[in-house]
């Protein structure tokens, strides 16, 4: 019994390190990432900074869309963990990176031929499509090797990987833009840093994962393949929520304006990502959680007490200090878009705490959730063009639809899938 407890304490600590470590290198990696869209506010032109924060958001669009397999390596890998079928694990991270491979080869080689067309279709720079489609590749192998480390709940290398994939990016576009590329060489250092921390996620994987010691489990590529396809659609919607207002607002308004606006945009990606940590903790255990046949009621109320805590605080500094805080970084040219960074952080909030439910249904049963993101992505669009072009306005559909996705996010649960979770664990 004593040994027992002794263990159980041991395993409590490590888990409490390895938390503690990727707060720690996700945090570095979230200034690090912020400090070079800063700077870059203060290098460029407004409306090359404009084009950049424009091409950032629809990578961020694909970047999360093909993450999808992430989730689903990810609670595959908890629930064989739970399951004590850990022998099982090298298959399963095999199986899904070959798949990853020829997927993100074929996409890549796509997204090159139709630059011109894409380009056209986003207002931007013929070239700077044909530098991303690198960064296709790079970025649909990378989730495999994270779903990997988060299933395991390794968190520190999790952490550590993010952290590299900033730094690089951030040390080669410093580089680039001494030497007097500019834009250029902004965009040049995006996939550099996908390839740089894609080399890390396969370093602290080691060897062993790479050689299969046991088959893998029967139909688990048509059940990862389904669920990839339910979080493609998720990753794909909850992106372009968080997306399409900035490319309305390139559309629509002026370049100066649309720069202020991308201030806004780059500033409420602190209210995400800050809180971001508890989420990426929490969908392991939400995993096995369910597959030990509990309710995942403590996990769902501790991750949205973190993410309010530190949400509010963040947008009450930004109600209080908005135009000090847009001259300090980004400086007069932006100052217009101080009035309403407050709200952009309020509005912000509800996205984040949608994003809770987000992943706990791709760890549940994802396709009502997904349907209700989709719905939201077509609201936000049908306000966008409903409302008069303004930067008031774009704060205003994409509060809307935020603060509306978190509440059905909550309704589903409290009336669908709670009940049918305890009628199952009866």
């Amino acid at each position: 019994m004593a040994l027992s407890i002794m263990r159980l304490s041991q395993l409590q600590s490590d888990i409490n390190f390895q938390t503690a470590s990727l707060f720690i290198f996700d945090s570095l990696a979230n200034a690090v990432d912020f400090i070079f869209h800063f700077w870059m506010g203060r290098v460029l032109i407004p409306a090359d900074f404009a084009i950049l924060q424009t091409l950032n958001s629809v990578v961020l669009v694909y970047v999360s869309a093909s993450g999808v397999f992430q989730p689903v390596v990810g609670r595959f890998v908890a629930e064989a963990r739970g399951r004590g079928q850990d022998a099982v694990i090298p298959a399963i991270f095999q199986s899904f990176f070959r798949a990853a491979f020829w997927l993100g080869l074929a996409l890549g080689i796509v997204v090159l031929l139709l630059s011109n067309e894409i380009s056209q279709l986003l207002n931007l720079p013929n070239w700077t499509i044909q530098i991303i489609a690198a960064l296709i590749f790079f970025s649909t192998l990378r989730p495999i090797a994270l779903g990997l480390l988060q299933g395991r709940e390794r968190f520190l290398p999790f952490g550590i990987t993010r952290f590299v994939t900033a730094f690089s990016r951030l040390l080669l576009a410093v580089i680039l833009i001494h030497y007097g590329f500019a834009l250029a060489g902004a965009v040049i250092s995006l996939p550099f840093g996908w390839l740089v921390g894609l080399l890390s996620a396969f370093l602290f994987i080691g060897k062993s994962k790479w050689i299969k010691s046991s088959p893998s489990p029967k139909g688990l590529l048509r059940e990862g393949w389904k669920l990839s396809f339910y979080a493609l659609l998720a990753y794909f919607a909850f992106m372009s929520l968080t997306s399409i207002d900035l490319i309305w607002v390139n559309r629509t308004l002026s370049g100066e304006l649309a720069g202020s606006y991308a201030s806004l945009v780059l500033l409420r990606r602190i209210i995400a990502l800050l809180p971001g940590v508890a989420v990426v903790v929490m969908f392991p255990r939400i995993a096995k959680t369910l597959a030990e046949g509990r309710l995942p009621d403590h996990l769902l109320t501790q991750t949205a007490a973190i993410i309010l805590a530190v949400s509010g605080l963040l947008t009450l500094f930004y109600f209080m200090f908005g135009e000090q805080l847009i001259l300090l970084i980004f400086g007069r040219a932006y100052r217009t878009a101080s009035s309403i960074l407050g709200w952009m952080g309020f509005a912000m909030i509800g996205v984040s705490l949608s994003s809770i439910w987000l992943n706990f249904y791709l760890a549940q049963k994802p396709r009502d959730f997904v349907i209700i993101i989709g719905i939201s992505v077509a609201l936000e669009w049908f306000l966008l063009n409903l409302f008069s072009p303004s930067m008031q306005n774009a704060v205003l559909a994409f509060g809307i639809t935020g603060w509306l996705l978190t509440v059905s996010g909550l309704l589903l649960y409290l009336f669908k899938s709670r009940p049918a979770l305890i009628k199952t664990y009866a």
